[in-house]
């Protein structure tokens, strides 16, 4: 009989142990953080989804097939060579604005959707480059030849950007054939090579710029030892090859540089190496570390995992295809040849900017060897808006992001995919957007007042060569945007010897960290209360006064001047020149008080250009001879820059100079502000093993001046009020406007899943 009691004494402790183990377990596990949006308000207006959401790949198919259907192009569709003609890129061609802002605003058609692709025509007797639209989509029936009045000539053959087929010619066919000629020559200098390479290997890329003259195409290559972060290995071996041909076999090496020493052909350098009549190499030393594992410890060390960011009651933000809504915001982006460029910005349903987004970026380079010099990059030439790739959840972006995958037509033989390239987040910056506390005389307070600075980030990443471009655009609740950049990656590097330090820092033995200029170009299509505004500057004088109840007294006082620019030319904003409040306004529109309504544009930028103006490769990018130009709207002047620039610096397909040259009326026209900032960078060892995003980063913010009556946040509910209680009770009370008060915390898990990257 006791073994029976024991026996169900033992089952009701098990019993009971499970459930208070359970009770205990459910009371102190967070539960998982909810997945909601809720929306208190007009629903937004989604036709900007419509006409500015970039082709599907279907579309992008259609047109492919759609053009090489058409016999007389003679477009292959798979397998092209250097001597075919291939279509190089298809995107969305914009809608004029007048149409889109008569389908938008006044229910007008909606604008055709239509097409834009390049096509390379190395097949032709004269290789050339052609564009074409085509529309409408989904169902084509036509095409026609692309060419804005803007555009000076027909864009030369040479001017093309760098391909697929033409790597694969010059990489998979062209350099093997010079590689088996100075495998020896390499493997004793520098103890690695090519030819039948399973270790010790060496690496090839180019470098624009790809000649010294309109026309050319012959570009420097330069090798590295292959191994991570093979741009910080340069070796000092480099050699020139023309490639103007659309004929591989016509290729050929013009020029060898070898430590130090030039050579006008291959031939030469080997003879006169084999003969002992150069300076050899036998390089020797400590190779630098440039991959990422882990070395080194901090003095106060953890293990500890960081901070993680969570949603307690879901996102407040809503994303419908390329459409967002964030409490007073509404938008649409997509990602055009030059990244994210951002649509239909409203607030509070009231459009502020039409079209906000990049047009350009430059690295311009220094150096003692051929690729220092030579080093130009225009980056729409590397197809930058298509090089978005994945972004790494929990480090590109939160891992409570929205995560949005982009198709691409470009350098490719079909669409391709990236998937969860372009991220959309809300965050805390950590620092209140505005706050007060109020003392009195007791040493107490009579109120404290506090809006959490709750913002939204639209991001995408851009991998060109050697460096990563962090894009980000931020919406604050008070009605300002900011763009913003942050170059970070490896920085370029060559062999170092020589002068070399005339031209940046020694980061390793064997390594120059060249100087260069990060320089990068925004489109700003304002709609200030309507298309018809004005642009002035507001800046302070100083003047002498009278002190009115002291007449025997004079003071100096700062004082407000307003200035109309009433051209183009007015309106141009040189390095140069320290910049006043850059206004933009309409005339014919006031607040409560009596003023212009009226943005301003707001730079965090200390760039400078590095080359004289129309100094040669200088005109294929003349708006950073400017921090700000403002000129009238017109839709032949869509683009600063073109994907041409990069190969054909020297007589570039747009001259930005021409949209200032007409100088026309600004006053009470559509106005466009462009938009240029950077910084020098002359990079040092802690650039080692990457460039960081802390302190190297630029943009601009575009903020109310006037527009409203008082500061529009204050109809946020992030707001938190304190006040003391009665006399003497001790308490405090808290006023908020949210589900739960932003003082007191809310567990909850986030919903994070296990990494899953596919780096595409």
């Amino acid at each position: 009989v006791w073994t029976y009691v024991a026996l169900l004494f033992i089952i009701v402790s098990i019993i009971l142990a499970s459930v208070l183990i359970h009770r205990h377990v459910n009371a102190d596990f967070p539960k998982k953080c909810p997945n909601k949006f809720v929306l208190n308000g007009i629903k937004p207006d989604y036709k900007a989804i419509e006409i500015f959401s970039d082709l599907t790949p279907t579309e992008l198919t259609t047109v492919k097939d759609f053009l090489v259907s058409h016999k007389e192009l003679n477009i292959v569709a798979s397998e092209a060579t250097v001597n075919s003609n291939y279509i190089y890129m298809i995107e969305l061609y914009n809608p004029d604005k007048k149409e889109a802002l008569h389908y938008l605003d006044h229910g007008g058609a909606k604008p055709a959707r239509v097409a834009k692709a390049v096509v390379f025509r190395g097949a032709d007797v004269q290789p050339s480059v052609a564009e074409y639209l085509i529309g409408p989509l989904p169902n084509p029936t036509w095409y026609r030849p692309h060419s804005p009045s803007t555009r000076k000539r027909v864009i030369n053959f040479s001017s093309r950007p760098t391909t697929i087929p033409e790597y694969k010619a010059l990489h998979g066919e062209f350099m093997p054939r010079i590689f088996e000629k100075v495998d020896h020559i390499l493997k004793e200098s520098y103890g690695y090579w090519y030819t039948n390479c399973t270790k010790n290997c060496i690496n090839a890329g180019d470098i624009p710029l790809r000649g010294l003259k309109s026309g050319d195409r012959r570009s420097w290559v330069l090798f590295f030892r292959l191994m991570e972060g093979y741009f910080l290995q340069p070796l000092n071996f480099e050699v020139l090859v023309n490639h103007e041909s659309s004929n591989v076999e016509e290729w050929a090496v013009q020029k060898v540089f070898y430590n130090g020493q030039y050579f006008n052909s291959l031939e030469e350098l080997i003879s006169q190496y084999d003969n002992g009549l150069i300076d050899k190499i036998k390089l020797t030393g400590t190779v630098i570390n440039s991959g990422y594992d882990r070395r080194g410890a901090f003095r106060a060390d953890t293990s500890q995992t960081g901070p993680q960011q969570y949603e307690p009651e879901g996102h407040r933000y809503r994303v419908d295809g390329n459409f967002v809504q964030y409490m007073p915001w509404t938008f649409a982006f997509r990602i055009s040849y030059m990244g994210l460029q951002i649509f239909d910005i409203k607030y509070n349903g009231e459009r502020i900017v039409y079209e906000m987004g990049l047009q350009d970026a430059i690295s311009y380079y220094s150096g003692n060897s051929p690729t220092g010099t030579q080093g130009k990059a225009i980056d729409s030439g590397w197809h930058f808006g298509a090089d978005n790739f994945e972004l790494v959840k929990g480090i590109d972006c939160p891992h409570t992001a929205t995560y949005l995958d982009t198709y691409h037509f470009v350098n490719s033989e079909k669409p391709l995919k990236y998937p969860n390239s372009v991220c959309i987040f809300e965050y805390n910056s950590g620092v209140p957007l505005r706050r007060h506390f109020d003392r009195d005389s007791h040493l107490g307070f009579t109120f404290y007042g506090g809006l959490v600075n709750y913002v939204l980030v639209i991001r995408s990443i851009h991998n060109v060569y050697n460096y990563d471009y962090v894009m980000d655009y931020i919406f604050y609740q008070n009605g300002v945007v900011e763009a913003k950049v942050h170059p970070t990656g490896y920085p370029f590097t060559t062999f170092f010897f020589g002068e070399g330090l005339k031209y940046g820092n020694r980061i390793s033995e064997h390594v120059l960290g060249n100087l260069h200029t990060h320089m990068l170009n925004y489109k700003l299509d304002m709609d200030i209360a309507g298309t018809s505004n004005s642009f002035k500057t507001v800046s302070l004088q100083l003047e002498n006064t009278t002190v009115v109840w002291s007449p025997e007294h004079a003071k100096v006082i700062p004082s407000v001047k307003h200035d109309l620019k009433k051209t183009e030319s007015e309106a141009a904003f040189k390095f140069d020149v320290r910049l006043p409040y850059l206004v933009f306004m309409n005339e014919n529109a006031r607040n409560k008080w009596g003023a212009q309504r009226g943005y301003r544009v707001q730079l965090t930028s200390h760039g400078n250009p590095l080359l004289p103006e129309d100094y040669e490769e200088e005109k294929a990018a003349t708006w950073s001879r400017y921090q700000v130009a403002v000129t009238k709207r017109k839709e032949t002047e869509r683009h600063s820059s073109s994907i041409y620039q990069q190969n054909d610096p020297w007589d570039p397909a747009v001259y930005f100079q021409d949209f200032l040259k007409d100088n026309e009326n600004i006053v009470n026209e559509d106005l466009v502000a462009w938009v240029t900032v950077g910084f020098v960078h002359i990079p040092h060892s802690e650039d080692v093993p990457n460039t960081a995003t802390a302190c190297n980063g630029a943009g601009f913010f575009f903020r109310p001046f006037n527009f409203y009556d008082e500061d529009p946040s204050v109809a946020s509910r992030d707001v938190v009020i304190l006040r003391p209680g009665p006399p003497g009770s001790g308490e405090t009370r808290v006023s908020w406007w949210t589900e739960q008060s932003p003082t007191e915390p809310s567990v909850c898990l986030p919903d994070i899943q296990p990494l899953d990257y596919n780096g595409t």
